[in-house]
């Protein structure tokens, strides 16, 4: 099954008919990391118009919620219930705590970013009666072989920008209060540069705090049919930076064998080094 994000409703049909199986909306209140969000009341829309092209829906909830904010997750969790949806990704806990009491926490993909790293991982959170595990995006490919040698229900982002940092916290505006600059705005996209790196990572801030991304798109060209080979499933497509037309294109090419944008050294490449005497 291919996931992907979507930027506009009436790109339903496209995104199937060129191989999405399963379309991530992003909603009002509850998402963070989403390349849109769409409004509580355009819910029954969007489910009604994934059941006329036959395309799953799944929802993301990814932010953390304070305890004043409980209501709200209790109302979305109500409302998805009714309407049937297919899949729901959580990166907090109480959100699953919420879903199991109504009994709906089948619908639930456990999204940590940069949680998910061994099998007794895996093993824990399956075991809690959810949907699915999303890898961290950091796991070479001999690592997500090892990990999922006897546990293949997880997913595996397959191209677009991944998160390697999020805080609530405003970061940029903290930064931008401490060099006393007006310049820096919220939602509003900037890069960063690390003295032991070469290229520039995307930074975000909005009302729920700052996340920093990948300095590129991962691709999985060569990738895709080995993770297949080995009995995995679940494949995501993220779209944020970019919109539905480079979606349709990305599917397309992973069809076609065609070129595709991005990279794939993250595969191949440990991402816990150590520092070296005289690295800042």
């Amino acid at each position: 099954m291919i996931l992907s994000t979507i930027h506009e409703i009436k790109n339903i049909p496209r995104l199937k008919e060129a191989g999405a199986d399963a379309l991530i909306f992003g909603l009002d209140e509850l998402s963070i990391r989403a390349c849109r969000t769409f409004l509580w009341e355009q819910l029954p829309e969007i489910k009604a118009c994934c059941e006329r092209y036959q395309v799953k829906l799944y929802i993301n909830a990814l932010r953390f919620f304070m305890e004043d904010e409980m209501d709200l997750v209790r109302r979305f969790l109500k409302l998805a219930k009714e309407l049937s949806v297919d899949g729901i990704y959580y990166g907090d806990e109480g959100f699953y705590q919420e879903a199991k009491a109504i009994g709906f926490e089948d619908r639930l993909v456990y999204q940590p970013e940069t949680l998910i790293t061994n099998s007794s991982d895996i093993d824990f959170y399956l075991g809690l009666g959810i949907q699915s595990v999303s890898l961290a995006h950091e796991c070479t490919l001999e690592e997500i072989a090892a990990m999922t040698r006897n546990q293949k229900n997880v997913e595996v982002l397959i191209s677009g920008y991944f998160s390697i940092l999020y805080s609530r916290r405003p970061l940029l505006t903290n930064y931008k209060n401490q060099i006393h600059s007006n310049q820096i705005q919220t939602d509003r996209m900037y890069t960063l540069i690390e003295s032991t790196r070469t290229a520039r990572m995307p930074i975000l801030e909005d009302r729920f705090g700052t996340t920093i991304y990948s300095e590129a798109p991962i691709q999985s060209f060569k990738e895709l049919p080995i993770l297949k080979e080995h009995g995995l499933s679940r494949f995501r497509i993220d779209s944020l930076f970019f919109d539905d037309e480079w979606t349709i294109q990305v599917l397309q090419a992973y069809k076609t064998k065609g070129d595709l944008p991005g990279s794939n050294r993250w595969y191949y490449q440990k991402t816990m080094m150590k520092k070296e005497d005289g690295d800042v």
